[in-house]
């Protein structure tokens, strides 16, 4: 009932319902709504409509196509409609244009779908774990894929101005002022945007002047002027990524080849003990991929050794994610098919991380920039994070660094962006 009546887009609304009962969702709804109900048939396929809510049935599965909602057969070993499979299919067709919203709910479908969605370009919204009747569906979803948490009563107004902001009309030569910006944003950052291609930095910046409720990009640089925490939150829109194991698997490489072995090689002399740090560890593929490196390396000696991997991060939802270990089966495709079948297990519909290597990584809340070093540590990795920070801040957590490393003559691992 809140949502506006001229609504810029289609809506497909999936829930879980049981599949054995009629499905009297569409007729409840259109005492609601402002916008017409639409229950998906299956022949003719349904097209989709702006303005229109369209409502999938209890016990069928469903998928995006260019313009169209198709109905799927049947697949008894997941819910239905499988919220992954709706969300997967409409990133592929839409990618950046993409909104996707995960409601109260049990279990964990839709994690995997979401990811998909952030990965292609697309928004993901969650209702607030607090306020939400059944929090788990909503807290499956990794932190890093998840954009906006809002209460529901806030969605329909968000998706609104969203939907504004993606079909970003240039009413201005936008040429003069989208460089200045990018120039004010780089000399925050030390990050230079002014290569990106020009129309996706110009749709993420349109997404936030919606949220921030900026009708043009001058008036939206003067609001990073006098709101230094929207800058960060603009290089995320640019930059950010749902992390995943081995993320740059030429990097890894080299870990597995040539550093893990030459601590192995130096460790056994000095008491079989190897400490690590993963420093900014957001939900912790990192941490457990030089885990999973270490106990391929190690092989049946494993347990024999005393292997601590510290992973901090300032976000406490990426850390209580990160030490639940369990993610959606799209975030491990980088895994070779040996590492998840001997250190993951099902759980709760994804995958979890065995517990010989849950044992070894201590999560903890750390601000790196105002952080205590861990003393005598083997590896430091910090991969994507100094690039966030300013020059002067970046020499500051070097310098933590060296500490860490210095009596171990160890190594530093970095990311690509900021060798």
């Amino acid at each position: 009932s809140t949502l506006n009546k001229n609504f810029p887009a289609p809506i497909v609304l999936a829930q879980h319902l049981d599949p054995q009962r009629p499905s009297h969702l569409g007729t409840i709804l259109e005492r609601r709504s402002t916008l017409p109900i639409v229950v998906v048939s299956e022949d003719p396929p349904t097209p989709l409509e702006s303005g229109k809510i369209y409502v999938v049935p209890a016990n069928r599965h469903v998928t995006i196509s260019d313009g169209l909602v198709l109905l799927e057969g049947d697949d008894a070993n997941r819910p239905k409609p499988s919220i992954d499979r709706l969300l997967s299919s409409a990133a592929e067709v839409y990618g950046e244009h993409l909104i996707a919203v995960i409601l109260t709910g049990s279990g964990s479908d839709g994690a995997a779908g979401a990811v998909d969605v952030k990965n292609a370009g697309g928004v993901v919204i969650v209702q607030n774990p607090k306020t939400a009747a059944y929090p788990s569906m909503p807290l499956s979803l990794p932190p890093t894929a998840v954009d906006h948490v809002v209460d529901v009563e806030e969605v329909a107004l968000l998706l609104y101005d969203l939907l504004k902001g993606i079909s970003f009309p240039v009413t201005e030569k936008v040429d003069d002022p989208l460089r200045d910006l990018l120039n004010q944003v780089s000399s925050k950052t030390n990050i230079d945007f002014r290569n990106y291609k020009s129309s996706s930095v110009l749709r993420r910046i349109a997404r936030r002047m919606a949220v921030t409720h900026n009708g043009t990009i001058r008036e939206y640089g003067e609001y990073l002027q006098n709101h230094p925490r929207e800058v960060q939150e603009l290089v995320k829109a640019f930059l950010i990524k749902v992390t995943g194991f081995f993320r740059d698997p030429e990097a890894y490489e080299v870990l597995k080849k040539t550093v893990i072995p030459q601590l192995i090689e130096r460790a056994t002399e000095n008491g079989k003990t190897l400490r690590l740090w993963s420093a900014g560890c957001a939900t912790g593929e990192e941490a457990y991929s030089m885990a999973l490196l270490i106990a391929d390396c190690l092989g049946s000696d494993f347990p024999e050794w005393n292997i601590k991997i510290f992973a901090t991060d300032v976000a406490t939802d990426a850390i209580n994610f990160a030490r639940r270990a369990v993610y959606p089966e799209n975030i491990l495709n980088e895994l070779p098919l040996e590492y998840k079948e001997r250190f993951f297990e099902h759980f709760e519909g994804g995958y979890r991380v065995a517990k010989v290597l849950r044992q070894i990584v201590i999560f903890g809340e750390q601000d790196i920039s105002r952080g205590v070093p861990f003393p005598r540590i083997d590896l430091v990795s910090c991969r994507n994070l100094l690039i966030y920070l300013k020059p002067e801040m970046q020499e500051v957590v070097l310098d933590l660094f060296a500490y860490s490393l210095h009596n171990t003559h160890g190594f530093l691992f970095l990311g690509k962006a900021e060798t």
